[in-house]
């Protein structure tokens, strides 16, 4: 029989244990989005085969959990800092199309990560799920990952998503008196630089 004298030693000793151990397992390490991170948009219009636009503004952040897994996360564009760098003219009218001024961010937001295969110690993909926001539409997509684990800690995360601009409710770029008409057809291709939050 336990006296009560090394119960409540046993019990100091316990509860001594469960704290120094439970911040081990309840760690989350969080990221920031680095400068170098870089998401373009391709589409197409009348008038050239193809066309891009740059995100010159990314805001956000990523979380792993306590397996070193991606928990959360969240990017920010500002609607405006979307760029073509070569042409004001497209520039304006894709700002009109993504009512940038009534919705000055693309919001993504992650729900959940399946499928996560590592090929090495540095190598691995994912299934990403969550929600993009452009404009006042919201949907729910499905992103294939590729992620590199680079030295010094940061991640490096890489994929593409198709999308329909009408899917969002928006109208494509009409420009010049109807001369210059963008396809309704994006390919967003992400490279996102994830760095270890100071």
């Amino acid at each position: 029989m336990i006296s009560s004298l090394n119960w409540k030693s046993l019990s100091c000793a316990l509860f001594l244990v469960i704290i120094l151990i439970t911040p081990v397992y309840a760690q989350i390490t969080n990221y920031t989005i680095a400068p170098e991170s870089n998401i373009y948009v391709d589409g197409t219009s009348n008038q050239t085969p193809e066309w891009r636009v740059y995100a010159t503004e990314i805001t956000g952040t990523v979380n792993l959990n306590e397996e070193g897994n991606v928990d959360t996360a969240q990017i920010v564009v500002p609607s405006k800092m979307m760029k073509s760098k070569k042409s004001p003219i497209m520039d304006r009218g894709m700002y009109d199309a993504l009512q940038a001024n009534d919705f000055p961010e693309i919001i993504y937001k992650l729900a959940s990560v399946s499928d996560v295969t590592a090929s090495n110690d540095t190598m691995f993909t994912l299934n990403a799920t969550g929600n993009l926001t452009i404009a006042a539409e919201t949907k729910e997509i499905n992103l294939p990952v590729e992620g590199i684990r680079k030295p010094g800690g940061a991640i490096h995360f890489r994929g593409t998503h198709e999308l329909l601009m009408t899917d969002y409710g928006l109208k494509p770029p009409s420009l010049m008196f109807g001369r210059l008409r963008t396809g309704d057809e994006l390919v967003i291709t992400f490279e996102i630089v994830a760095v270890p939050a100071e």
